[in-house]
């Protein structure tokens, strides 16, 4: 993915200058208030509401290279709240000749300074979803062509190179996302597989995983394999399911969606820069103003993160952040809050109710990337870990359940199909009985794998049990639904597997159903259970539709 730092550094400079226009008219406005006030007969509200406006300032114009202002609208705002909340004499008078003076203060500040130390390069925080290119290193024809077939029944793009230069060559025009390398290959100039690997990583601004077809049994060779980048040997002879779930555990990031933060405060310009600098590093956003519409926009966009604001009007961030942790759903996602202030009491508090991490402003946008990004992919991680089948890496029964259910609610709201798929290998047993457990895990795999790679990222897979799987396709009619699991069973009944010196091939039937107009989850279920049993009984090795035996 291109790196977008000009357009990225541009756009924050523009911002920077739209947010001095707005800030010269709010420190004038600030200026008239102040004099005209009569600290003797200044409500309460009114001093909490010039806090709110400090407090706001005080974040804003730090983050947009105003430092002297932010600092003393940042010392104003502490200097009130003490007032407010009793632990300081009331002297309104201070705090008034400080924000008259706010004015000022804006052409001491040089903003293009802070522009030139902040504006750093933000790092991508996921990877832009595609196809992953493999190259392989391969002086035996025979082995090279079988790996691009194997590689290409699973989707991966597979090119093969017998001399390390060419390799070179072409990981200098285009970046693969993995190199499969041949250790023992020698070209004409005798440079091994694994020495052409390091060239090729000493010329990469980031390493690529390597892959070797080979492993020795020398310490020496294996140290130098783990510094040269090798994360996987594919162990001769090369199978299909064993090579597909070996870079299958190293290549999902290519196929993961983008991180989704939700931001929530009351400053816009606020949200409109940290939205750009998250975006520019790969995540999707969404921000919000208005704190009462949280919990109606997470049931829609499922963040992987929360950042709230913690100063903000009608409702605070620990209080939001309380409101989010009453529903289960959202026990696990993390919170973090964004805020100007540096009272270390205040970030205390609120962090003892419901948050996970305090960033102040201003903060740098590598810092605030990184921060997010760590959280964000963390929760990933758990959640993964907790809602995934341990064999196939998909979701487990109740959660492929919840999933579906949640998603034929969208599709009803939005007018469009869902098609719900149940499918099942066939003769599984006898796979097991006359080859063994572990075997029969490799076909159960292979399958994952298949449907992993095939399907989009929008549609549901799971395990529903054994050797029985959920596919939901949103947006598919039953005809389409039926096309596109009829192709995947033809791709799997060409998998070879091997046991015990045998060869051996499998199959799955599989039963298709739009969900009717009345249908609940667990109608749509028994249908579509309906249709696979009717495949079952025609045969085995086959795709049914509702429509087929409702006719």
């Amino acid at each position: 993915m291109p790196t977008p730092t000009i357009d990225v550094a541009q756009k924050l400079a523009q911002m920077r200058r739209d947010y001095g226009v707005g800030l010269a008219r709010e420190l004038a406005d600030l200026a008239v208030w102040a004099q005209q006030q009569d600290s003797a007969n200044a409500s309460v509200d009114d001093w909490q509401q010039i806090r709110d406006r400090l407090h706001k300032l005080a974040g804003g114009a730090s983050t947009f290279g105003y430092l002297e202002i932010g600092n003393s609208c940042r010392a104003s705002e502490r200097e009130l709240d003490a007032m407010l909340c009793g632990r300081a004499p009331v002297d309104y008078a201070s705090v008034i000749a400080r924000v008259a003076a706010l004015p000022d203060l804006l052409g001491d500040d040089d903003p293009a300074e802070a522009e030139a130390a902040a504006v750093t390069e933000p790092q991508p925080g996921v990877v832009e979803a595609h196809e992953p290119l493999i190259y392989i290193l391969e002086d035996e024809p025979e082995t090279g062509a079988q790996l691009i077939r194997i590689l290409e029944s699973f989707d991966y793009r597979a090119e093969m190179f017998d001399d390390g230069q060419m390799l070179r060559a072409a990981c200098r025009r285009q970046r693969p996302d993995a190199l499969i390398l041949d250790l023992h290959f020698a070209d004409a100039s005798e440079i091994g597989g694994l020495a052409v690997g390091e060239a090729i990583q000493a010329e990469m601004d980031k390493p690529l995983p390597l892959f070797a077809t080979e492993q020795s049994s020398e310490f020496a060779m294996q140290l130098r394999a783990v510094r040269a980048g090798v994360v996987g040997f594919m162990a001769q002879p090369l199978e299909p399911v064993r090579v597909a779930g070996l870079l299958e555990s190293h290549m999902r990031a290519h196929r993961a969606t983008p991180l989704r933060v939700l931001m929530v405060d009351d400053d816009q310009a606020m949200l409109d820069y940290h939205r750009l600098v998250l975006e520019s590093a790969g995540f999707t956003v969404k921000t919000l103003s208005a704190p009462e519409q949280t919990l109606a926009v997470m049931e829609h966009f499922s963040p992987d993160v929360l950042v709230l604001d913690v100063r903000m009007p009608r409702c605070s961030g620990p209080e939001l952040a309380q409101m989010v942790r009453y529903h289960a759903r959202w026990l696990q996602m993390p919170i973090m809050y964004l805020s100007a202030t540096e009272d270390a009491n205040a970030q205390l508090e609120a962090m003892t109710k419901a948050g996970d991490d305090f960033l102040i402003k201003p903060i740098t946008p590598n810092a605030f990337v990184a921060a997010v990004q760590a959280r964000a992919r963390r929760a990933r991680e758990l959640s993964a870990a907790l809602s995934r089948d341990s064999l196939t890496g998909l979701l487990k029964h109740a959660d492929i359940k919840e999933r579906v259910a949640s998603a034929m609610s969208q599709a009803r709201r939005r007018g469009e199909p869902i098609a719900l798929v149940m499918l099942d290998i066939d003769f599984f047993k006898r796979v097991n009985d006359t080859y063994g457990h572990l075997v029969g895990d490799e076909v159960i795999r292979a399958l994952a794998n298949l449907l992993r790679r095939r399907l989009r990222t929008s549609d549901l897979l799971g395990r529903y049990g054994g050797e029985e799987f959920v596919v939901a396709l949103p947006g598919c009619s039953e005809a389409k639904a039926v096309e596109i699991i009829d192709e995947l069973r033809e791709s799997f009944a060409e998998f070879t597997f091997n046991a015990a010196g045998e060869s051996f091939t499998s199959s799955f039937s599989a039963g298709v159903k739009v969900p009717g107009e009345n249908d609940d989850l667990q109608a749509l279920i028994a249908a579509a259970d309906a249709c696979l049993y009717a495949a079952k009984n025609a045969g085995r090795n086959r795709v049914v539709g509702h429509s087929a035996i409702s006719a």
